[in-house]
């Protein structure tokens, strides 16, 4: 009998095709600075998935740009990266399968979107997409996932070794690992964990590693 309880996934390459948006995003956000600035940000983007673009623009301005980001404008790059990715993400994709998934374990397991976009972002997007009633909770930044991990996980009574995360990112299965749950890597275009033991390249694979990691 499988005894999975917690099921966490990602949202950007996971349950919804939508990497591509959030890399454009990023690149747009730079260009002014330069072409190659602009490729620098997006492959460090690329490095560290899943983290917040909160975190990320003061990082890059002081990597790449050699600057503190000012408060203003900080503000104003998440705005403007907001009004770039929040519709077309809407608009983007369900991964393969990833919908028959959520239906087969609704009601089976808690169902948790473990996201590093901003929290009311996520939900919206959630929402819009019609895809609210699968989820437990949807938790985005500026909460670690990580700690989304052991706080749901606290809240709902769940042992650890009954919980999974699903993420395509280093960040993913590291924030995992943190928290003591196992991981399947979902193969996404950008993704960076094609060497991990547990792999899929879409849901319809998932169904077996379920079986083996939970039996």
């Amino acid at each position: 009998m499988v005894h999975l309880k917690a099921i966490f996934l990602d949202f950007d390459g996971v349950i919804c095709e939508s990497c591509q948006i959030k890399n454009d995003a990023y690149y747009n956000s730079y260009k002014e600075f330069g072409d190659e600035v602009a490729r620098k940000v997006l492959e460090y983007h690329l490095q560290h998935g899943g983290v917040s673009r909160v975190k990320i623009f003061p990082i890059a301005h002081r990597m790449f740009l050699n600057r503190e980001i000012g408060e203003e404008e900080h503000r104003m790059m998440c705005e403007r990266f907001t009004a770039w990715v929040e519709q077309e993400v809407i608009k983007a994709p369900l991964v393969e399968g990833v919908e028959d998934f959520l239906k087969a374990w609704q009601g089976k397991a808690k169902i948790f979107v473990s996201s590093g976009t901003p929290q009311d972002e996520m939900r919206r997007i959630v929402s819009a997409k019609g895809l609210d009633k699968y989820f437990t909770e949807v938790l985005g930044s500026p909460t670690l996932k990580a700690d989304h991990i052991r706080q749901m996980l606290l809240k709902y009574s769940i042992d650890r070794n009954d919980a999974l995360f699903v993420g395509d990112a280093i960040t993913d299965r590291d924030a995992a690992a943190d928290a003591g749950v196992r991981f399947i890597a979902r193969i996404s275009q950008d993704s960076r964990l094609q060497k991990e033991p547990y792999t899929i390249q879409d849901f319809r694979e998932i169904g077996n590693l379920v079986g083996e990691l939970f039996a």
